[in-house]
């Protein structure tokens, strides 16, 4: 079964409750989404309390199968070579998704970086949060984060690369040492917007992918705490760039 043990049904955070697809199109459709996206993914294997992070590289209707990237930490690749079954967790454009088990149907390497093909999934759980949607951030707006961890005592800045009302993600120059670490809170934020608001609250990390090819971490984040004053901070800058977004496409 591949629903994910939370609530499924509806409640006044806006969150719609978990609902099961087992249409193979629709699957495919929405994991080929994650995988345009580049959205990272969560691996976790059962058995392993440790979180994995992946992307997926390809999707293949017809042949019935997804490939996906190297799997980090580097131990998860021995933990994929034993045939351990997993679940993958992921989102995009609001909606998280969820199935399982996965097990590896095969694997190779190219330029010495590990990748993966799995079994597209008979049956996919998701939710839906209303309103969510994640408005990509133009590089041209150049919209800088600074984010402090008490427990690195470092700050570490970043590129804003997507938002939404819930959380945001982050591009960060080089890999991050020692690793990021799953549902990682970040206290001290400065996000400084183009309508010169910034937004000031902790971040909790949900997943983290170093990508060797752009050679920079893509991080997702939850906003934790935002008041009703941060909230409309962030639902302003949302619709000016969902309505940059619409202008662009008229031109």
């Amino acid at each position: 079964m591949a629903q994910d043990p939370q609530k499924t049904t509806d409640d006044a955070s806006g969150v719609m409750g978990v609902r099961s697809l087992t249409n193979k199109q629709q699957i495919f459709s929405i994991l080929s989404s994650v995988q345009k996206s580049r959205t990272p993914i969560t691996i976790k294997f059962e058995g392993n309390d440790k979180y994995f992070t992946s992307i997926i590289l390809k999707t293949d209707f017809d042949k019935d199968h997804l490939i996906i990237d190297e799997i980090a930490p580097a131990e998860g690749h021995g933990l994929a070579m034993q045939n351990l079954p997993f679940s993958i967790r992921g989102s995009h454009g609001g909606v998280s998704l969820f199935f399982r088990p996965n097990i590896i149907r095969g694997s190779g390497t190219e330029n010495g970086i590990a990748f993966y093909s799995i079994p597209l999934p008979e049956e996919m759980a998701y939710q839906q949060r209303r309103g969510s949607f994640r408005a990509l951030v133009p590089r041209a707006l150049n919209t800088q984060a600074n984010l402090t961890s008490t427990e690195r005592n470092r700050t570490f800045s970043g590129r804003l690369f997507d938002i939404s009302i819930t959380g945001c993600r982050i591009n960060f120059e080089g890999e991050f040492e020692p690793e990021l670490v799953h549902s990682e809170i970040f206290e001290r934020v400065e996000i400084t917007l183009s309508d010169s608001n910034s937004i000031n609250y902790p971040l909790k990390l949900k997943h983290a992918y170093f990508s060797r090819e752009m050679k920079e971490t893509t991080c997702g984040f939850e906003f934790i705490n935002i008041d009703k004053a941060g909230q409309r901070i962030v639902d302003r800058f949302v619709y000016f760039l969902q309505r940059e977004a619409r202008r662009l496409e008229t031109k």
